[in-house]
């Protein structure tokens, strides 16, 4: 980052020594990061807990293109994306077209999970790129068990089997 503070940069051009930038990092993006490295932990003991004979592969790389979960179960795959928020306002979905893009392009099914928030505009979005093939619900705990299951097992359904 540019440091634009004149003070600061003034006894350095006058001969004098540049007091020392301290690195601060965003308060927003901090938070978010712990929220989802929580949330991420959450969903993974649900779908542990759900699908307790499923392989459940997770990508630890931040991507946008690719979900942050595979779940296979009885031979059948569908993928997981996990989708923080700090406030419980409209989730848009800005951030998913290159998943979907990609996911459109491979054919494969998604279950969107936001951790609060209203999902309408999103799910717009995920129905006009992926129809059928994808979904997203609130899950926040598992209080909402029942409705992450019956999302990845309507997709399940659909799948067809893998070699």
């Amino acid at each position: 980052m540019i440091d634009t503070q004149i003070r600061r940069w003034l006894p350095a051009w006058l001969g004098g020594s540049r007091p020392q930038e301290s690195f601060r990092p965003r308060g927003t993006s901090s938070r978010v990061s712990r929220l989802a490295a929580q949330y991420d932990a959450e969903v993974d003991a649900a779908l542990q807990r759900l699908w307790p004979k499923a392989r459940i592969y997770h990508d630890r790389e931040f991507t946008r293109d690719r979900a942050d979960y595979l779940l296979v179960v009885r031979g059948r795959g569908v993928m997981i994306e996990t989708k923080v928020k700090s406030d419980p306002g409209l989730f848009r979905g800005s951030t998913l077209p290159p998943l979907l893009d990609r996911l459109q392009r491979d054919g494969r099914r998604l279950v969107v999970l936001l951790n609060q928030g209203d999902p309408t505009p999103a799910r717009d979005l995920i129905s006009t790129k992926l129809g059928d093939k994808g979904r997203i619900i609130v899950w926040s705990g598992p209080h909402h068990d029942a409705e992450l299951r019956q999302a990845v097992e309507s997709l399940l359904e659909q799948t067809t089997r893998h070699a």
